[in-house]
């Protein structure tokens, strides 16, 4: 069999681990965007201690691996505060801290960025402060911050798969279910390969395409 007739034959077990893992990564992306905002907000709102301490936490997020991460939430975190999460839940909880962090660090950075310039000319030109959150800072922001957070919801999908290493049922645990019964690796491992190429592949794509559109220098000369 090649890869294809893998996907077809065995597409049930490998579309019930896609759902899996399209459930598990849209919860941490939604959830860790929000949470990435509200940290920025939060940072703006309460001044610079309290953005060091969030900035602090952030690097140590970065710094360690996010298998790391989801190994310490699964096992001794859990036993530390005498709670019993499900593995989909203990996946979610890590991949949701590592997106929140990331997505505050690409925030913060493209406000750190912004050309102020434009918001002068507006107010030169009579436009309101609404208005030039609107027409100008919002559009602004977006273009310099969507392709960024694009890419770093692909490194999300890409991570998920660590989650079957604590015994979620995602599409990396499927194929190494489907492995077991027919054992031939280097064809399974494609097949899974094909799929994130199509998931992850596509995105990446996309924000490649917004990056060459949009993402251009905006400060002044």
């Amino acid at each position: 069999m090649n890869a294809l007739e893998v996907l077809w034959q065995y597409r049930t077990a490998f579309w019930d681990g896609l759902l899996v893992t399209a459930e598990l990564v849209v919860l941490a992306l939604l959830s860790g965007t929000i949470i990435g905002i509200g940290f920025e907000w939060a940072c703006h709102k309460l001044g610079g201690r309290f953005r060091r301490i969030v900035d602090g936490i952030a690097f140590c997020v970065a710094a360690v691996p996010a298998l790391v991460i989801l190994f310490w939430l699964y096992y001794p975190a859990q036993a530390l505060v005498g709670v019993s999460l499900s593995p989909f839940y203990t996946a979610l909880v890590a991949l949701a801290l590592v997106n929140a962090f990331a997505v505050y660090r690409i925030v913060a950075d493209a406000i750190k960025e912004f050309p102020h310039q434009y918001v002068s000319t507006g107010l030169v030109c009579g436009l309101t402060n609404r208005q030039i959150v609107r027409y100008i800072e919002y559009p602004l922001l977006l273009r310099v911050a969507l392709p960024r957070w694009i890419d770093q919801q692909v490194v999300i999908l890409q991570t998920s798969v660590f989650a079957s290493l604590i015994s979620v049922k995602e599409i990396f645990r499927a194929a190494q279910r489907i492995n077991s019964v027919v054992y031939q690796p280097v064809v399974i491992y494609t097949a899974m390969a094909l799929l994130f190429l199509l998931t992850a592949g596509s995105a990446m794509y996309a924000a490649k395409i917004l990056r060459n559109r949009f993402e251009r220098d905006l400060s002044e000369r």
